[in-house]
């Protein structure tokens, strides 16, 4: 017979080695969907389903309310505004990992700048004394 406190702990263990497990294959599978959700492919496909969509829809109603050319100006103007923001979306993420990473990534570069303009003091230390 094994001790209750050996049993436990065996119990203990294989609760823990399981947990870790399915995190792990969480952390994958949320990984995989992001590249997969980032990829340039998916995303040509989406704004393709897209059109086709609204294509569909537009066909359905043409013989409702016209729509004024002005208003179809602006409605471009969005899809190519949209379109370029996920692509900067994709770029910074390829590049970089995240926005936080660029962020930090350009205020290193600027902070770098910034020590390597020379001194007012030359190479002289500034000298401090105590009353």
């Amino acid at each position: 017979m094994i001790p209750p406190d050996q049993e436990i702990y065996e119990v203990e263990k294989r609760i823990a080695e399981r947990r870790h497990r399915v995190e792990a294959a969480a952390r994958s599978a949320g990984r995989q969907a992001l590249r997969t959700l980032g990829s340039p492919w998916v995303l040509a496909g989406a704004a393709a389903l897209g059109f086709l969509a609204v294509g569909g829809v537009r066909r359905k109603h043409q013989h409702g309310p016209s729509v004024s050319r002005e208003t179809k100006e602006k409605a471009k103007g969005g899809v190519i505004a949209s379109l370029a923001m996920a692509g900067l979306t994709w770029f910074i993420k390829a590049q970089f990992g995240s926005p936080v990473a660029m962020a930090q990534y350009f205020l290193a570069k600027i902070r770098k700048e910034d020590h390597s303009q020379p001194s007012p003091l030359g190479d002289r230390a500034r000298v401090t004394t105590r009353p």
